[in-house]
């Protein structure tokens, strides 16, 4: 399987990051338990937390040279938040990319914004928790993820969000089951399952709740999706 680079901005807490880290590597992990399952031995992949970094000897401001500058190129500068769609694109044309494909996963602690379809409101105020691309990257906000005190509604929450994400980035509720529905633009499932969609804080934590209670992450139907996501991209689409 492809590696998973994460890097975060520099405002994101070291318990953010590990609990979010906890979330990615539960979708993976599930992936393989799924695969070993049905008989394929697919390699674990390599996780790596590139942090919030800079290039040593690059000028600043340069393309691609820090953290920083993902976050100025995707930043929206009449709202101050970060756009979602852009930010994925930079991700896309990252020299990186090209050299050897990966997956991407960036941990915001600014707001975040996508198209419009994709948006939630609370308190009068539109807004993303996440946003993805398949087979490429997940940009998660944990900004909103903070209005819950308690720590363990927190971490519970944030789990949940990186997994859903990533779930999406691994091809999740894929179209054509009678289970998957379209929610805020994207495919969900609506099976007890991680692929369902919250698109608040408190959805998000009502969700997660029942799916600790069930001891359920991926639901038979979506693990089969991820299942067939990690042999194309281990075996190719023959």
């Amino acid at each position: 399987m492809k590696s998973i680079s994460v890097q975060w901005t520099r405002n994101v807490g070291l318990e953010e990051v590990r609990t979010a880290l906890e979330g990615i590597a539960a979708t993976f992990e599930a992936a393989l338990r799924i695969a070993a399952d049905q008989g394929f031995d697919l390699v674990r992949p390599e996780m790596r937390p590139f942090g919030t970094w800079h290039i040593p000897g690059v000028q600043v401001g340069s393309p691609y040279w820090s953290t920083r500058w993902y976050v100025t190129e995707s930043m929206d500068p009449a709202t101050g938040r970060i756009r979602g769609e852009r930010f994925i694109d930079v991700i896309r044309e990252e020299p990186w990319q090209k050299m050897g494909a990966h997956y991407d996963v960036a941990l915001i602690h600014f707001d975040l914004e996508t198209d419009g379809e994709k948006m939630a409101n609370a308190d009068g105020s539109n807004f993303a928790l996440s946003a993805t691309e398949s087979n490429l990257a997940a940009v998660i906000s944990v900004v909103r993820l903070r209005e819950l005190t308690d720590d363990e509604d927190f971490a519970r929450a944030l789990r949940r969000l990186a997994a859903h994400s990533v779930g999406h980035v691994m091809e999740a509720a894929q179209p054509g089951r009678p289970t998957v529905h379209v929610a805020f633009g994207d495919f969900h499932c609506s099976n007890l399952c991680v692929m369902r969609h919250a698109g608040t804080v408190p959805e998000l934590l009502e969700l997660a709740l029942e799916e600790d209670e069930a001891e359920v992450l991926f639901c038979e139907e979506c693990a089969s999706d991820i299942l067939n996501h990690g042999l194309r991209n281990h075996f190719g689409t023959n």
